[in-house]
């Protein structure tokens, strides 16, 4: 079914190939004398407490005017607003202009506020010009309503096929209603009857303006997004004008000025104490200048191994709420989950099933009561302030992994997004390239933003170098390329493989999971051994629905891991005797259900892993795949694939010197095969931690053995997984009011940044308040706590810390090595 397909717009398209430019861009908080656009470029840095990472101003253009304060001129009259009546005007006094922040809305389209009030406990009132279209209004407001009836007819009609196909075609009319049902909401929406200026209250689309520059003059056109029209002024006010008769009137001359309010975002609650900016490099940084084996081009930093940030759109659309970006910023982005998860929470099923939080106060901003916390899985929590905040702390590198299930998707009746995996992925991937257009607009210009996608280590040195953040897309999905297999037969042919590698290659992927959650053309999964009734034995009977045959179970090898060239590795398996197979699904699942709340909390996770294996290992169309990705130098990741079948690919890619990637713990399997991947010159990573618990897992994974050619001088390197979004808990913190005296404020580990509480709306978000690691905000705290109030012995760490910021840097190696090894 095809829910909300958008178009894939050819800025995302080609942006998986752009050359990133020179920092730069209008400051947005300071304003300036009154002059002729924006402030005269400087030599020296700007440098700003909160609201702006370091950069350099550039020439002016159309994107140059991201969140400063103007006055706006045009045939000598002078827009004004008068708040009494709710209009705007113009007048021939500039003394009584009006000053406007200019907010983006993508890059070159601007919110033009002239005022927003907020008291406390309240989202906060906008003055903003805009148009006013009551009737368009009314029928946007029927299209939406529509537009949610034909979400859950659709989303039923997927249920009722995956449950009674191909015997009833119940699933499909019902399906067919909802596309119909969809389509009218839509032209409802689109739908304007009789626009007129006006002062507008909220954020949307009638009040976002496009900006034009006119010819080599600095005087710009302002079109309404909506309808067209360009702005004009009179000496009887303000109009809106066919661009065929645009003239004088319609030309704006926009003029620093002072006394804007600032529009409504996340703080940062970080000041930037050094004129260069943050540290890039490890010899800037004093603990490591003196350390045998680090080069002067050595970056300084972690890197995040695997997260989720566009899983706001996964499963449908309507499991997790919020978004890491919203065109008219954290007011909409993190607004109210009861748009998904129903009254006090009450509808969310995904998030009542897997976080720990039960009913709950739905409002976001700004007074968050209730979410977003570490372990509210289904509340967005990687919104991109918070992530700038973590790269102000030293995060040089992150890793996106697109994510979807299509069968929790078609299980699940709410959701708004086609439950197709390669749509699923497409859509996201669109969603990536909007936001980093998106930051990019709110720094003054495309590749000004600190976040950029890369698609090569080289051009992630030059991000870096520039002072931003190298994003790197990847794919962990269980059905991916489409490659399923039921009962045995494969879901494609090496020929669809080529075809749709080729496909996600250009839009910038470079990192692939060939196995998620389920078996599929490609090998054997590991088997999910979370405990109790929760997502273990769900994901086990979806398995069983996407393939046909439960999983197929073997001992596990003792005291050994397998070696990549058992016999039956590419062999047509069936089930090794009825009555064994039998007595193995019965231990699996009986495990998933402890008999005692003390014999839950004691069950490893992963401890399953130890004794049952998934028989399957890497198929013919799997080993066809690694190499396919080999020949691409894509990054290969190794999490979630049977231990059979990560044995094989390490045998595969040993002989090439070809490192692969264990992103996210014990998802990899063993330890013995997490330590095979190191020394072949790949990446473990596990997940973010708490004090001596993260202690312990930064120094295992940096002092894996590994040849000395692979260090960052003494250093093995170890990052470390979010896993933000991805149906997975951040850290906890067991801190007290009186560890929160001691920790604010702290200073980053480069000692150029100093960071206090943070502050979203109402909200001062702190690891001791139960809610440890609530958003992706908080890593920079958490590191720091980790410092100041873990019982592991100083030595270790200072290895951690040692470890945590030499891992970007052996990220970089590590893709180094790919690209460079032999075909």
């Amino acid at each position: 079914m095809n829910y909300k397909k958008r178009p894939m717009r050819t800025a995302w398209v080609l942006a998986g190939a752009l050359l990133i430019t020179g920092c730069g861009g209008a400051d947005g908080g300071n304003d300036s004398s009154p002059q002729q656009g924006p402030s005269t470029p400087s030599n020296d840095p700007v440098v700003s407490s909160d609201t702006e990472t370091f950069r350099k101003q550039d020439p002016i253009d159309r994107y140059s005017f991201a969140n400063g304060c103007y006055t706006l001129e045009a045939g000598g009259n002078y827009l004004s607003a008068d708040p009494q009546s709710g209009q705007y005007a113009t007048t021939r006094d500039a003394a009584q202009a009006t000053a406007f922040r200019l907010r983006p809305t993508r890059l070159g389209a601007y919110l033009m506020m002239s005022g927003y009030q907020r008291n406390s406990g309240e989202v906060g009132r906008f003055d903003l010009l805009g148009i006013s279209d009551p009737a368009g209004e009314f029928l946007d407001e029927a299209g939406n309503f529509i537009g949610e009836i034909s979400y859950l007819v659709a989303g039923l009609g997927d249920t009722t096929n995956l449950v009674l196909d191909p015997v009833a075609p119940l699933g499909d009319a019902l399906r067919s209603i909802g596309e119909s049902l969809e389509f009218t909401g839509d032209q409802l929406g689109d739908t304007t009857v009789n626009p007129s200026l006006a002062m507008v209250s909220s954020p949307s689309d009638l009040a976002v303006w496009q900006l034009q520059r006119l010819g080599d003059e600095q005087r710009y056109t302002l079109a309404s997004d909506v309808t067209g029209l360009m702005l004009a002024t009179t000496d009887d006010g303000l109009a809106l004008v066919s661009p065929s008769v645009i003239d004088e009137s319609g030309a704006f001359a926009l003029r620093e000025a002072k006394g804007c309010d600032h529009y409504p975002e996340a703080e940062l609650n970080a000041e930037i104490l050094d004129s260069k900016g943050p540290a890039i490099y490890l010899k800037e940084v004093e603990r490591f200048r003196q350390v045998k084996g680090i080069d002067k081009d050595d970056v300084f930093g972690f890197v995040d191994t695997h997260s989720h940030i566009s899983a706001y759109e996964f499963i449908g659309g309507r499991v997790n709420y919020g978004a890491p970006f919203h065109r008219f910023g954290v007011t909409h982005a993190l607004h109210d989950c009861e748009a998904v998860h129903g009254p006090w929470g009450a509808t969310g099923f995904v998030e009542l099933a897997t976080s720990g939080i039960g009913l709950h106060d739905t409002q976001g901003w700004p007074t968050f009561n209730d979410w977003p916390r570490y372990n509210s899985l289904q509340h967005h929590q990687s919104y991109y302030r918070w992530m700038e905040r973590a790269h102000l702390a030293g995060m040089k590198i992150l890793v996106n992994h697109l994510v979807h299930n299509e069968i929790l998707c078609r299980i699940n009746p709410q959701k708004q997004n086609d439950c197709d995996p390669m749509e699923s992925i497409l859509l996201q991937i669109q969603r990536m390239y909007e936001m980093q257009d998106y930051i990019d607009a709110q720094h003054g210009g495309p590749g000004k933003g600190w976040f950029q996608i890369v698609t090569s280590p080289a051009q992630a040195r030059d991000v870096i170098d520039d002072g931003k953040l190298a994003v790197v897309l990847g794919i962990e999905m269980s059905k991916v390329f489409k490659c399923g297999e039921f009962l045995g037969v494969a879901e494609c042919t090496r020929e669809d493989i080529v075809e749709r590698l080729d496909q996600f290659y250009q839009l910038g992927v470079r990192n692939i999971f060939p196995v998620h959650k389920f078996d599929n053309a490609f090998g054997g999964h590991l088997p999910d051994l979370s405990t109790g009734i929760g997502i273990g034995p769900i994901l086990y009977a979806g398995n069983l629905l996407e393939t046909g045959h439960p999983v197929e179970f073997e001992e596990c090898p003792e005291s050994v891991e397998y070696t990549g060239g058992e016999p039956d590795q590419n062999a047509d398996l069936q089930p090794f005797g009825l009555f064994d197979q039998l007595l193995y699904q019965m231990d699996y699942l009986g495990e998933r259900f402890p008999e005692t709340p003390e014999e839950m909390a004691a069950l490893d996770p992963r401890r399953g892993t130890d004794q049952l294996c998934n028989r399957r290992g890497l198929s013919d169309l799997g080993d066809f795949l690694i190499k396919e990705l080999v020949r691409r130098k894509m990054m290969i990741e190794t999490d979630h694939i049977s231990r059979k079948a990560a044995a094989r690919i390490l045998e595969i890619t040993r002989p090439l010197d070809y490192p692969v990637i264990n992103s996210h713990g014990g998802w990899g399997g063993t330890e013995a095969l997490r330590d095979r991947i190191a020394a072949q010159g790949g990446i473990t990573a596990s997940f973010g931690g708490t004090r001596e618990d993260w202690v312990r897992k930064l120094t295992r994974d940096g002092n894996r053995p590994r040849h000395e050619d692979l260090k960052v001088g003494p250093f093995g390197g170890a990052g470390f997984a979010s896993d933000v979004n991805g149906i997975a808990q951040l850290a906890s913190n067991p801190g007290t009011a009186e560890d929160e005296a001691g920790l604010y404020p702290f200073t980053s580990i480069d000692g150029r940044v100093r960071f206090d509480v943070q502050r979203t709306g109402d909200r001062e978000f702190s690891l001791y308040d139960g809610r440890g690691v609530a958003h992706y905000g908080l890593y920079p705290d958490q590191i720091e706590d980790m410092i100041r109030n873990s019982d592991a012995d100083p030595e270790q760490i200072d290895d951690a810390i040692n470890q945590l910021f030499t891992s970007a840097e052996a990220y970089l190696r590590m893709w180094e090595r790919i690209e460079n090894a032999p075909l």
